[in-house]
């Protein structure tokens, strides 16, 4: 009997321990659930009012959540770094909202940036952290921290599909003809798709380096040379051009 007594306490104590642990891990799991996040998903943003005529440039900035989607709209909060990385005056610049739409992972932080004589020759930045709000925490600390800049000076982007089309080598000089000549201040692979991939990157291509020729015949004594980059001084090449015409 006592043996029987025995068995059934210590079923009873293993019971009592096993539902301890499936609640403290329903616990836990509830917990992290709540705590949904979001992160930028990169550290920097540049922007150039190159082309762009107006008094300001509304930028959006990418964040993803850390956590579920949800069926409304939610609302993230970020706060300017008031030291030294942050340059821009107030009136520079002006933080719109950040959030993330019904259903979706990843949600934009927009941003008002001003145009000003000032950026002629400089160029400002804000820089900025992800902070706590009603709908989500911060996230990775190596991730909520993001530095807009911008400027009327020209930025060169990246130029790996430029030099299959336009010219090999980049320049500011060769950017911004580039710019004038056809409007496209970017070229990724989602602007070579949109813009009707080899035949219309062959067409602005063609519209650029027109230009550049036209431009030599027409100034024999001031030709189009790089002002800046690994050729400066060197005549800009284009890949594509007329050949009919100018050849």
């Amino acid at each position: 009997m006592q043996k029987i007594k025995y068995k059934l306490q210590c079923a009873i104590f293993i019971a009592v321990i096993a539902m301890s642990l499936v609640s403290c891990e329903k616990d836990e799991i509830d917990t992290f659930s709540a705590q949904q996040a979001v992160n930028f998903t990169s550290l920097k943003t540049e922007y150039s009012f190159l082309g762009n005529p107006n008094n300001f440039h509304t930028q959006e900035i990418e964040v993803r959540i850390l956590g579920t989607a949800e069926d409304k709209d939610r609302f993230f909060n970020v706060e300017v770094v008031n030291d030294t990385t942050t340059t821009a005056t107030t009136e520079q610049y002006e933080i719109l909202s950040g959030v993330v739409k019904a259903g979706e992972f990843t949600g934009k932080l927009t941003l008002k940036l001003n145009k000003s004589a000032q950026l002629d020759t400089t160029s400002v930045n804000v820089n900025l952290n992800i902070i706590d709000s009603q709908d989500f925490k911060a996230g990775n600390k190596e991730a909520i921290n993001h530095e807009v800049l911008w400027t009327n000076k020209v930025i060169v982007p990246a130029w790996r599909y430029y030099s299959f089309f336009f010219c090999r080598t980049q320049s500011t000089l060769c950017y911004r003809i580039v710019v004038e000549t056809t409007g496209l201040k970017t070229f990724t692979s989602t602007d070579y798709r949109n813009i009707g991939g080899p035949a219309g990157a062959t067409a602005l291509a063609t519209a650029f380096g027109d230009y550049v020729k036209q431009w030599n015949l027409d100034n024999p004594d001031n030709k189009l040379r790089h002002d800046d980059g690994a050729l400066a001084g060197e005549l800009i090449v284009p890949i594509h051009y007329t050949k009919s015409k100018y050849d």
